[in-house]
């Protein structure tokens, strides 16, 4: 990898010097793509909010298949495979106060996050938790994508490249939102054993959504059929989620959240469903961009042991 200045997110740490730290100290992630004053609401919902035992929480970084996977566990808990109308959202603890919630999603529920747990408040870390992670070449693709057409950051003038140039800054940088995403990956793979926690890998769940559905099932402890199983599997295959997660914009506190009009809630939903694919990555990054990034990989030992697959 070479010595030049790490690319700077124009909504990282650096920029907005608001992160979320860990109890000793050691970590430290930027917080997400929200004000001061909506950033000072969430804390303080943290900290005097009492945890419900029949809620569930989703812990995954951007990009790694969040609203899937939040909506499998959304019908579970539900036993429908009726599309949810609402937006996810509305029940992200990152960015909507989590002492609201009731309005919209009332418990049992399925809470969120992009945090890693251990920069999270401790009455939200020991709970019944599913952990996703997705490999980091599409990952990369997905937030870059994301960041150019959604959040209409400025990458013109980054580089000649600006896929390499944000390439770069995804493998280097620990100031992207929500932090690193190899640093994020080896400390939630860490976690894996842990009775509480239910690790999936989304591509797994792309491949073998029955199987994986009914593992989710298990572990939640919502002892749903197979025939709503396979309902459910039908309900989320991603082209149908997308088109019908696109009418979320009717959802008044998500526009009232946002301050956004029904439209452009829509092309908004739209952009968060772009593909969806495994190995995507091979439509975009050039053979000098995929070596810098197996090298990269090759260099991250700890990571070794993490079965990602990238076809």
């Amino acid at each position: 990898m070479d010595d030049r200045a790490i690319p700077v997110h124009p909504r990282g740490g650096t920029v907005r010097k608001q992160f979320f730290t860990s109890d000793d100290g050691s970590v430290q992630v930027p917080a997400s793509f929200i004000d001061e004053a909506g950033l000072s609401e969430v804390r303080e919902a943290y900290n005097t909010y009492k945890w419900r035992e029949e809620d569930i929480l989703l812990a995954s970084y951007p990009k790694t298949g969040t609203h899937f996977v939040w909506e499998i566990l959304t019908m579970l808990l539900k036993g429908s495979s009726t599309v949810t109308q609402d937006s996810k959202n509305l029940s992200s603890i990152d960015i909507f106060p989590v002492t609201k919630m009731d309005e919209v999603y009332p418990s049992p529920r399925v809470l969120n996050t992009h945090y890693r747990l251990d920069v999270l408040p401790s009455q939200f870390r020991n709970r019944k938790t599913v952990l996703v992670l997705r490999n980091p070449k599409d990952v990369c693709v997905s937030f870059y994508h994301q960041d150019k057409n959604m959040v209409k950051l400025n990458l013109d003038g980054w580089d000649s490249s600006p896929l390499s140039t944000y390439l770069r800054m995804f493998l280097l940088s620990k100031d992207m939102p929500a932090g690193n995403y190899f640093d994020y990956a080896q400390y939630m793979w860490s976690l894996r054993h842990d009775p509480n926690k239910h690790l999936v890998f989304y591509e797994d769940l792309i491949m073998d959504p029955v199987g994986e559905i009914e593992k989710l099932n298990k572990f939640m402890g919502t002892q749903r059929p197979a025939e709503l199983i396979q309902q459910i599997a039908d309900a989320t295959n991603f082209s149908k989620m997308k088109q019908d997660k696109v009418h979320c914009h009717q959802s008044k506190p998500l526009q009232d959240l946002v301050g956004a009009d029904g439209k452009m809630l829509e092309k908004a939903m739209g952009l968060l469903f772009r593909k969806g694919k495994i190995g995507d990555w091979k439509n975009h990054f050039t053979v000098a961009e995929n070596d810098m990034f197996d090298s990269f990989l090759q260099q991250w030992t700890a990571g070794h042991d993490i079965p990602f697959k990238y076809e």
